[in-house]
């Protein structure tokens, strides 16, 4: 998976850049249209999206502050947006237009993230002649628009547009031409893709008989013994979410006798340390797993500082459905 997401100055011939970018390198353009298209999907109905694009951030802010509904309006946008970008994701290479792209995914190595620019003389003739607007108005609509993304990435993100250490290449069109600045973007997408083949460890190959397959490691590089072919799977896909796992690091005594032994006790499948969170996988039918369920509820009642998530059998089909592996 690949991931190129470009911010842009109006009138910086951004919008271009992210087109042209995905038609040669055959990604997936992500922009208004897209999110209009698909994000309903994620349950954001439509006038949230007519509500919670990059503008009238000012006065969603002042609303938000006084309805703790509207407030709560907010989150649901927010984590819908980013559900919505990560199932993507799993997919598909995108070119994300906006939308805090290079802050949802600051911390994904194979990601850069591109800011577009220009003076604001070459922004106005742009503006001037692609929408047939005299100077000032021109002037008047740049200035409109990119308050609006400035506060977008704030309000939603909390972060400044313009801060350069969100991104891996600032390109000027104002000393570039865009069909340049296409070839910057690819270029360098495809150096950081380069760059992230390269820091991958070399691992020990194995095959199936069905082609080579890389063993696992958890976060301590140590190689673990899978119980059931569906936790080797679901450490496979966080993986390719390049998040951090251990398998079964810690057993949690429950149940203790009249003499003070312990009885009971649950090992979740995994632990995700940069989450501070433990996955329990169950691929039975959600009606059998009650005792396991009687588990995790008398974990959280003796236990109640540790995050736990179990994930039941029809979530575990639905992510093989997404990665097209065969049950």
């Amino acid at each position: 998976m690949a991931i190129i997401t470009i911010s842009r100055q109006f009138g910086s011939g951004g919008e271009f850049i992210a087109q042209e970018t995905a038609r040669k390198l055959g990604y997936l353009l992500v922009n208004k249209a897209t999110i209009s298209e698909r994000l309903q999907e994620f349950g954001v109905t439509e006038p949230e999206l007519t509500i919670f694009d990059e503008k009238k951030i000012g006065y969603l802010e002042e609303v938000a502050a006084n309805d703790e509904h509207e407030k709560q309006e907010h989150y649901h946008y927010l984590e819908n947006l980013q559900n919505f970008f990560y199932d993507l994701a799993i997919r598909e290479n995108l070119v994300i237009l906006g939308r805090g792209g290079q802050v949802i995914f600051k911390d994904f190595p194979p990601a850069i993230h591109v800011i577009v620019i220009a003076p604001l003389k070459n922004r106005i003739e742009r503006v001037s002649q692609q929408y047939n607007l005299d100077e000032a108005a021109a002037a008047r609509l740049i200035a409109e628009q990119d308050e609006d993304r400035r506060e977008y990435l704030r309000f939603f993100f909390g972060h400044d547009w313009l801060d350069f250490d969100l991104y891996h290449l600032s390109i000027n069109t104002g000393l570039l031409g865009l069909e340049e600045g296409v070839s910057l973007v690819i270029k360098a997408a495809q150096f950081k893709e380069s760059l992230v083949i390269t820091d991958r460890p070399e691992k020990e190959v194995i095959t199936n008989g069905q082609g080579p397959i890389e063993p696992l490691q958890d976060a301590t590089g140590l190689a673990p013994t899978f119980a059931h072919p569906s936790e080797e799977e679901f450490a496979r896909m966080l993986d390719f979410y390049r998040i951090e796992w251990l398998y079964e690091p810690k057993t949690f005594p429950l149940e203790w006798d009249s003499e003070g032994n312990i009885s009971e006790a649950f090992s979740p499948d995994f632990y995700l340390p940069e989450q501070d969170i433990y996955v329990e996988l169950t691929t039975q039918k959600q009606k059998l797993v009650w005792k396991k369920n009687k588990k995790i509820r008398r974990l959280k009642e003796l236990y109640p500082h540790v995050n736990i998530k179990i994930i039941y059998g029809r979530d575990y089909r639905g992510l093989l459905d997404k990665y097209g592996i065969d049950e």
